[in-house]
This record gives C-alpha cells, sequence and structure tokens, in this order.
C-alpha cells in the first residue's frame, strides 16, 4: 500500500464518493477507481459498497478508515516535530554594534553567517550599547565605551586608531602626518557623534578645543562631505583603508598626542547565555586575534 492510496480511500470516506473525492484531491475519477481496486486487490476485500447517493464504507473499510487515520495522525506530529526542530535550529542573535565600527566587522559577520548558517545575525546601530544590553533588547553589544553597569561583562576586542580624512585639495593635502595639536587651526571639522567626547577629551589634554559645525552618525555621509569639501574628519583608520584608490581624498596621520578607542564586546553577566551567543562571542575573539596576526605579518 501507497501512501498516496491511503490519502485517496480516507478522501472518499470523508466526502462519501468519488466524484466529490476527486475533485478535493484534483485528480480524474478513473485515476482514483484505479487506485482504489489496487488498494482493494493487495488486501483482498471490498472497501466500499455502491449506494444511490454515493459509496458507502464496509465493515472491513472501517478498519482501514480507523488506522489509517491514525497513520496520518502520527506523520502529522512527525511533521510538526521536524518543523519545531529546524526552528529551533535557526536561532537569532541580536548584535547592538557601534556604527562606526560596522564596516570593519562586516566581513567577519558575513563569515560567521557562512560558518553557522543557521544562526541569524540581526545586527543593529547603536549609540548606547551598554543601556541595549542592560535592557535585553540586543544579546550582545560592541561597543567603544567604557561599561559603567557592573552586570555587564566587557571583553576588549581591539584598539582603534583615528587620523585626519581630508579632501585633495585641502591645505593638509600634501602632508603625510601631522601633530595632533595642529587641528587646532582648523576652523571645520566634522566629528562622528560617537567619538565626540573622546576626540573633545584628547583636545582638552592638549590644551585647546575644537567644535564641530556638521554631526553625524553615518560613515557614508560623513565621507561624502568631505568629498564636498565641507571640512575635514576624524575617523577610525579601519575605515580609512578602503579610501586609499580615491583621487578626492587625502589620509593624513596623526603623531604623538594620538586619538584612539577600544572596542569591546559586551553582554549580561546575569543571563544564562544560548549556545548561539557563546559561539558567537568566541568567533569573534578568534577572528580579532586572525586579523591582528595577518596586520602584523604585513608590516601594518
Amino acid at each position: 500500500m501507497e501512501l498516496r492510496q491511503l490519502e485517496y480511500f480516507i478522501q472518499i470516506c470523508k466526502s462519501g464518493s468519488f466524484t466529490k473525492a476527486k475533485e478535493e484531491l484534483g485528480v480524474t475519477q478513473p485515476t482514483l477507481s484505479q487506485q482504489i481496486r489496487v488498494l482493494e486487490d493487495e488486501y483482498n476485500i471490498q472497501l466500499f459498497d455502491r449506494v444511490s447517493r454515493g459509496v458507502e464504507v464496509t465493515e472491513a473499510g472501517k478498519i482501514l478508515l480507523n488506522k489509517g487515520n491514525a497513520i496520518m495522525d502520527l506523520l502529522e506530529v512527525a511533521r510538526n516535530e521536524i518543523y519545531g526542530r529546524n526552528n529551533k535550529s535557526r536561532e537569532t542573535i541580536s548584535i547592538g554594534c557601534c556604527p562606526a565600527e560596522l564596516e570593519y566587522l562586516a566581513p567577519y559577520f558575513m563569515r560567521f553567517h557562512q560558518k553557522y548558517p543557521n544562526i541569524l545575525l540581526k545586527i543593529i546601530d547603536a549609540e548606547d550599547t551598554e543601556n541595549k544590553v542592560l535592557e535585553q533588547s540586543v544579546d550582545i553589544g560592541i561597543t567603544a565605551y567604557p561599561i559603567s553597569d557592573a552586570s555587564v561583562i566587557s571583553n576588549h576586542l581591539y584598539r582603534q586608531e583615528m587620523a585626519l580624512l581630508i579632501h585633495s585639495e585641502h591645505p593638509l593635502a600634501d602632508k603625510s602626518s601631522i601633530p595632533f595639536r595642529s587641528l587646532k587651526q582648523m576652523k571645520s571639522i566634522m566629528f562622528r557623534e560617537q567619538n565626540k567626547s573622546l576626540i573633545e577629551m584628547y583636545c582638552l589634554s592638549c590644551g585647546f578645543t575644537l567644535k564641530s559645525i556638521i554631526e553625524t552618525s553615518s560613515t557614508s555621509v560623513l565621507i561624502h562631505w568631505v568629498r564636498r569639501r565641507l571640512g575635514a574628519a576624524l575617523i577610525p583608520t579601519s575605515l580609512l583603508e578602503s579610501l586609499r584608490g580615491d583621487d578626492s581624498l587625502r589620509i593624513v596621520k596623526l603623531e604623538g598626542h594620538i586619538p584612539c578607542w577600544d572596542i569591546s564586546l559586551v553582554y549580561l553577566n546575569s543571563v544564562t547565555m544560548r549556545s548561539s551567543a557563546r559561539i558567537f562571542i568566541q568567533e569573534m575573539d578568534s577572528y580579532v586575534r586572525e586579523v591582528e596576526v595577518n596586520l602584523s605579518c604585513s608590516g601594518n
């Protein structure tokens, strides 16, 4: 007996006629009749009695109907369990990441997805990463800000230095590097919102202040404004590497007192961590160490 034959038989019992059953099943009546004959020949029994209004199930047919329904119920349970297992295996990890690091970490996110296709990464731009972790609106945070709450664990990942991005016609365009104090002479400079406080702190330690004329949390917008000659921008060096082939831009390194920030991976200490989140943290640490080794070998 084939499962298809059992399905045909059960539908005829429900419909009370071959005509109605063929419409429900989407098959022709000759096909339906032929499959039922095969089923009856296999058991050497008659499953239906012909009556004026259609068909009636014989006593032998009632036995097959009862057992057949039980078989179909078990198959449905199996389908639900398999579906539930598949859904469970595809977990989602929400990552709150400071926008300046998204481009730098994009290759890692892609590599993680390729290695663990059943773990979905939900990446969220987040300036207030610590609060989002505390509120449990994200599972893991990646931030440059120091952590103040003792319930949040912070694992240091890497350090980012700042460099100056300017237009190719900027007065400093012919310089490969300048002292950080030289920024005091600039009339306009754009700060990314999340590193503004860091830069202000460095400026104050050098005895001067800078005021931004424009602020944005978008890397692409910031670079666009530099291309439009609206000012210079202090941004992490990792973002500058991809811009070296752009003839409209120049990268000027800073000497001496160089602003830098430490990027950390943070998560709640009080929450039982899912295995998928634990895997992400381990893979993240491994990736960062690998990048550091590659940079050392290349001499950068």
